[in-house]
């Protein structure tokens, strides 16, 4: 009886205090409310302003733990970020960008549900990527995932970067979809489905409202 008091009392415990291991892939297009202009990779630490300099009011301060080995991270602060990608062992912490007036300082998307946003600086350039530049790095790096929520009609390839050139192929249940090269709102793709052979096509990747229909597959490496 008293091992299984304590065994109630290490878990009740571990519950409430232990840090919180989760990973933050966007599935579907629902999951990221406010595109803005790109994304901004996150430090291990770092703090949040309401106005774009020092002296401004703190609106909150962001501590991780060993985010480049681990996807260990404090449980209050976490949840208190919405971030739209978060795989702390490929150092993925991403927030969206509102607005970057170009002296280093952004206006990042603190909550996807409220619309809440609040300034960071950094600078480091290369931290700051826009959409087509995410994809490049992270998209040839892992490949691409399709949202779960894109319908139907718009799986489709075409033969040019025009919705109203000739239909390839459709895409069914893809098990790998990569690219070669982006034009404006279209990336020329190559995707492995069901069937035996790969099917390549144009892809209309981003929406003229901004929405992404396509996001990095993000995964874990060994």
């Amino acid at each position: 009886m008293k091992k299984i008091i304590l065994l109630i009392i290490v878990f009740i415990f571990t519950l409430f205090y232990a840090p919180v291991k989760a990973d933050i892939i966007p599935l579907s297009s629902k999951n990221i409310k406010h595109y803005g202009i790109g994304v901004l990779n996150m430090p291990k630490n770092y703090t949040v302003y309401k106005y774009p300099y020092k002296d401004s009011e703190i609106l909150r301060e962001v501590n991780y733990e060993n985010i480049k080995k681990t996807a260990i991270v404090n449980s209050i602060d976490m949840r208190k970020v919405s971030y739209v990608a978060y795989v702390p062992v490929n150092d993925v912490a991403l927030l969206t960008v509102d607005l970057n007036p170009g002296n280093d300082w952004y206006c990042v998307c603190l909550n996807q549900e409220t619309g809440e946003t609040g300034w960071v600086y950094n600078d480091n350039k290369t931290d700051f990527y826009t959409y087509k530049r995410l994809f490049y790095k992270y998209g040839k790096l892992y490949g691409l995932k399709l949202f779960n929520d894109l319908p139907n009609e718009e799986k489709v390839l075409y033969s040019k970067e025009d919705l109203n050139s000739q239909k390839i192929a459709e895409i069914g249940y893809p098990k790998y979809v990569s690219f070669t090269v982006i034009r404006g709102n279209w990336m020329l793709v190559s995707v492995n489905d069901m069937s035996k052979h790969a099917k390549v096509g144009w892809f209309n990747w981003r929406n003229d409202d901004g929405t992404l229909n396509i996001f990095p597959n993000f995964k874990e490496q060994p």
